[in-house]
């Protein structure tokens, strides 16, 4: 399994439209080919997630069989707060 996160605009978009410069990006492409599960938290300031491009790349990841968390669902309430990496762990199966 491979865990994306936070999965930035960038990211998001470089990787589905199968770029692969940098090692990252190779193992999510080498994971993806592979049937290997992934779990993308996306993460994005709004005017980049209102973009067309990321939105209609995020459907694409879906229907691929990526598992997605809502975007920006790792933002913490408040600036000083962690990550919420609660809901993340949520999505993982059971080991056993």
């Amino acid at each position: 399994m491979v865990i994306v996160a936070p999965a930035s605009f960038n990211t998001i978009n470089k990787w589905v439209s199968g770029i692969n410069d940098n090692a990252a990006l190779g193992v999510l492409n080498s994971a993806l080919g592979g049937r290997v599960p992934i779990v993308v938290s996306p993460y994005a300031k709004a005017t980049l997630a209102a973009h067309p491009a990321f939105e209609r790349h995020l459907s694409e990841l879906a229907a691929w069989g990526v598992t997605l968390t809502e975007c920006n669902a790792l933002r913490p309430a408040q600036a000083d707060d962690a990550y919420r990496w609660r809901g993340l762990l949520d999505l993982l199966p059971e080991s056993g």
